[in-house]
């Protein structure tokens, strides 16, 4: 598989259900990651990897890796991993549907990183995107209240992509979950509303 926007994964540990973010840089079909140490990936013929590809979504693959020095003296990471996909488990479209422009202030609770503020950049049917500067991790949920139309819904979503901007902000983009009866109508009736503006 061909990563076509990929710069982070997650790299899963043993039974122990450790997680590491871990850099990423894609030359073609090569996969590469970037390590701080050389026992920051399980030793482990296969190894999970959860993979964040801003065109794709996140893509969940088996992996195999093979830890060597970097020769690169001007990238900070001292090792790194050549990896070869052996298995895509699952694909989680990042994009499956039309998207209407937003750019309001949300405050939202992570399941993990509590209470956290951001920009809501799009919304689709499927759901959001955001940009903050609270880093998240690769499948984390969050719940946020938003009205579209009159009424105010409580809507959850599952980060599924990320984008790290260098310069201490992140991009999500979420999947939603389980959205309260009429929360789905509301928000076509506010797309709809919203391209109909632009026309």
């Amino acid at each position: 598989m061909v990563l076509s926007n990929c710069t982070t994964c997650t790299v899963y540990g043993d039974d122990t259900g450790d997680r590491k973010r871990i850099r990423v840089k894609c030359f073609g079909d090569r996969i590469v990651l970037y390590l701080k140490r050389e026992n920051d990936l399980p030793d482990e013929a296969r190894v999970r990897i959860d993979f964040f590809d801003g065109q794709i979504g996140c893509i969940k693959t088996d992996c195999e890796l093979i830890v060597r020095r970097n020769p690169d003296a001007s990238v900070a990471e001292p090792w790194m991993a050549d990896c070869e996909i052996l298995e895509v488990t699952e694909i989680i479209q990042g994009r499956r549907s039309l998207r209407t422009k937003m750019g309001q202030e949300i405050t939202a609770t992570s399941f993990r990183q509590g209470e956290f503020s951001g920009d809501l950049q799009n919304i689709s049917e499927d759901g959001i995107y955001f940009i903050t500067r609270t880093r998240l991790r690769g499948d984390d949920t969050i719940e946020f209240r938003h009205a579209f139309v009159e009424k105010e819904y409580l809507l959850r979503a599952t980060v599924v992509r990320e984008d790290d901007f260098r310069d201490g902000r992140y991009g999500y983009g979420c999947q939603f979950s389980e959205l309260p009866q009429g929360a789905k109508r509301d928000i076509q009736q506010y797309m709809f509303q919203c391209r109909k503006c632009s026309i």
